[in-house]
C-alpha cells in the first residue's frame, strides 16, 4: 500500500471518501468490497485524530439496559462479534468490575437480572468465534471475590460487584489500519496527507473536491466523484460549510490517560454523581484511565488540552477511585480528541447515535456526511452510509459484507498456532517473543515482516531492547503500509511509542532508519524527532 497521487487525480471515482479515521476506513473498503471505485484521503496519517482517543475497547452494550433500549443493546453485541470475526488476532476478552450497592439500580439483583437479560441478547455472542477469544456470561461477586480480584478497589458501601466481558483492543491502532489495507485489496486509492481544499459544484450537485499534498509542494489536483462522503469527524462541518450547508455540530474535548502506573486484572468501573462512569483498565501492563469530557464546547482544532484541564481530570480520576492515588508525573499519554455532542437536561454531552445525513435534503446532490460516535459503532455507521451511496447510484450489487469476511491478517488459527508456524519458518533467527508480538499485531502478515529479516540481517535486530519490535517492522511500515512521518511509525504502526514517548535512543534510532529509506536530509530527521517529542505534549516537555 504506497501513495500514488497520479492514480488519485487520474479518474472520476464513484465514492471519494474525506477522512481516513474509522468510520472513513471501514466505508471505504465496504465500498470498495461491494465492486464500487473509490478514492479516500486524510489531511493527517489514519486514524491519527479522533479515531486515536478512546479507551480501546469493544463494548456489547450492557449500558444500554439503564436506558431499557434493547435494540441498541442487541446491536452492540453484534458489532463486538463483528469485530472479532474480522480480526480475532487483534482483540481479546477483558473482565469488567463494578460494585454492587444497596441502591436498588446498583443492586445485586438489579445486576442479576441485567446478566439474564445479556445472556438471551447476547446468546450468540460466540458463534463462529475463535475458542480463545469466547467471552464468558457475566456473574454477581462477593465481597470476598471482589477484593481478590481487584484489591485497589474502594469497596466501601459495597455489596460485592458485577463482572462481565467485552473486548480490549491492544493494538487498536492496527485494527484501524487493516481497514486501509483491506480498502486498498478491493481496489480503493488510500491515501493519507492529502488535504480536501475546496468542494467542486455544477449547479447543486458536488462533483468532487480539489485537494493538496500536505508532504509535498506540487500545486492542488482534482479528484473527481460521482458522490463524496463527508467522514471528516470534528471537521465534518468545515466540509458542510464549504458546500453551503449550515448544520451546527456542538464539539466536547474528549481524555483518555495513558499512565506508568502498572495495571492487571479487570477493568474497574465506578460511576461519577452526574451518571457518567469513568474506567481504569489494564492495557499493554499500565493502566488507562477515561472518558473525560470537556465543561463546554470546543472548536475542531482543540486537540490541546490545557493544564489546568488535565489537573481537573486527575482530580475527577482520584475521586471516583480514592484508593488510586494518581499522579501528575504518572501520566505518560493524554489520549485527546473531539467528539460530537448533544444538548441534554440542560449541558452539552457526547453524542450517543451515529448519524447519516443525505444532504439532497439541504439541496445539495452528491454529498453525504457521516457522523460516528464510537468505535464499536463505526463499522455499521458505514454501512448505513454506503447503502445510501449505493441506491443514489442506482447500483445493484452485493450486500455488505464488512461484518463476516475477514481483514487482511486475519486466521483461523490460535495465536499460539500462529506462532508456532512463524517461528518454524524463521526461527533460525526469530525468537518466541518478537514472534508472538508479529502474531498479535500483523497476524498471518507476520510471515512479511519476518521475510524483511530472512533477507537483510541487519533488520532482525530490536529496535528497544524492552519490546520485541524488530527493524524490519519499521521498514515494512514504510514500504508497505503508507507510514511517512517519525509519529506514524512509532506511535500507530508499532507500540514503541503508542504508551508515552519511547525515549531518545528509540526515536533517533526510527528516524535514522526512515530517513536512509525515504532519503530525508539532517535537518529533516531532527524535524521529525521534534514532531514526535511535541506529539506527547504537555506530558513530554521533559523527554
Amino acid at each position: 500500500m504506497l501513495r500514488d497521487l497520479a492514480r488519485l487525480a487520474a479518474t472520476e471515482y464513484d465514492l471519494l471518501v474525506i477522512g481516513g479515521g474509522i468510520s472513513g476506513l471501514v466505508a471505504a473498503y465496504d465500498a470498495a468490497q461491494r465492486g464500487l471505485s473509490v478514492a479516500l484521503i486524510d489531511r493527517g496519517d489514519f486514524g491519527a485524530a479522533t479515531s486515536f482517543n478512546h479507551l480501546k475497547t469493544v463494548h456489547g452494550g450492557l449500558r444500554y439496559l439503564q436506558q431499557g433500549n434493547l435494540v441498541r443493546m442487541r446491536r452492540s453485541v453484534l458489532e463486538r462479534r463483528a469485530f472479532a470475526t474480522i480480526a480475532p488476532h487483534l482483540v481479546s476478552p477483558l473482565a469488567f468490575l463494578t460494585p454492587t450497592t444497596h441502591q436498588p439500580a446498583r443492586g445485586r439483583a438489579a445486576f442479576t437480572v441485567a446478566f439474564m437479560i445479556d445472556d438471551w441478547i447476547g446468546r450468540d455472542r460466540n458463534a463462529g468465534l475463535l475458542r480463545d477469544i469466547h467471552l464468558p456470561a457475566g456473574r454477581i461477586l462477593s465481597l470476598e471475590e471482589c477484593r481478590r480480584l481487584a484489591p485497589g478497589l474502594d469497596l466501601n458501601g459495597a455489596t460485592g460487584g458485577a463482572l462481565w466481558y467485552d473486548y480490549q483492543m491492544p493494538r487498536a491502532d492496527r485494527l484501524t489500519l487493516a481497514f486501509a489495507l483491506a480498502a486498498h485489496t478491493h481496489g480503493a486509492v488510500v491515501s493519507n496527507y492529502v488535504e480536501a481544499l475546496t468542494p467542486t459544484r455544477e449547479g447543486n450537485t458536488i462533483g468532487g473536491v480539489n485537494a493538496r499534498d500536505v508532504l509535498g509542494r506540487g500545486e492542488p489536483f482534482l479528484i473527481r466523484a460521482r458522490i463524496t462522503l463527508n467522514a471528516a469527524g470534528p471537521w465534518a462541518h468545515a466540509v458542510m460549510a464549504g458546500c453551503g450547508i449550515e448544520h451546527d455540530i456542538p464539539l466536547l474535548k474528549a481524555m483518555n490517560l495513558v499512565t506508568n502506573r502498572p495495571a492487571s486484572g479487570p477493568a474497574l468501573v465506578r460511576s461519577q454523581p452526574d451518571g457518567r462512569a469513568l474506567v481504569l483498565a489494564p492495557w499493554c501492563g499500565r493502566a488507562i484511565i477515561g472518558t473525560g469530557e470537556s465543561a463546554a464546547r470546543c472548536s475542531p482544532d482543540s486537540r490541546g488540552v490545557t493544564d489546568e484541564e488535565l489537573q481537573m481530570f486527575l482530580g475527577e480520576i482520584n475521586t471516583t477511585f480514592p484508593n488510586l492515588n494518581l499522579r501528575y508525573d504518572e501520566i505518560s499519554l493524554v489520549h485527546r480528541g473531539v467528539v460530537p455532542a448533544v444538548r441534554r437536561n440542560g449541558r452539552v454531552g457526547l453524542k450517543g447515535q451515529p448519524e447519516v445525513i443525505d444532504h439532497a435534503r439541504d439541496g445539495i446532490e452528491g454529498l453525504i456526511t457521516a457522523i460516528g460516535v464510537k468505535y464499536t459503532t463505526a463499522r455499521m455507521l458505514a454501512e448505513e452510509a454506503v447503502d445510501l451511496v449505493v441506491r443514489k447510484l442506482g447500483r445493484v450489487g452485493p450486500a455488505c459484507r464488512s461484518a463476516s469476511v475477514p481483514l487482511p491478517g486475519a486466521s483461523a488459527e490460535i495465536t499460539d498456532q500462529l506462532v508456532a508456524g512463524l517461528l518454524e519458518k524463521h526461527g533460525g533467527w526469530l525468537d518466541d517473543p518478537a514472534a508472538r508480538h508479529l502474531a498479535l499485531a500483523h497476524g498471518t502478515g507476520g510471515h512479511a515482516v519476518a521475510t524483511l529479516g530472512d533477507d537483510d540481517s541487519t533488520l532482525r535486530e530490536r529496535v528497544s531492547p524492552e519490546l520485541p519490535v524488530l527493524r524490519a517492522e519499521i521498514m515494512h511500515a514504510v514500504r508497505k503500509e503508507m507510514a511517512l512521518t517519525l509519529t506514524d511509525v512509532v506511535v500507530r504502526r508499532t507500540p514503541l511509542g503508542a504508551a508515552g514517548h519511547p525515549g531518545p535512543t528509540v526515536a533517533q534510532t526510527c528516524a535514522r532508519i526512515l530517513g536512509t529509506e525515504l532519503q530525508w536530509s539532517t535537518g529533516r530527521v531532527s524535524d521529525e524527532i521534534e514532531s514526535l517529542r511535541s506529539f506527547y505534549d504537555p506530558i513530554a516537555s521533559s523527554q
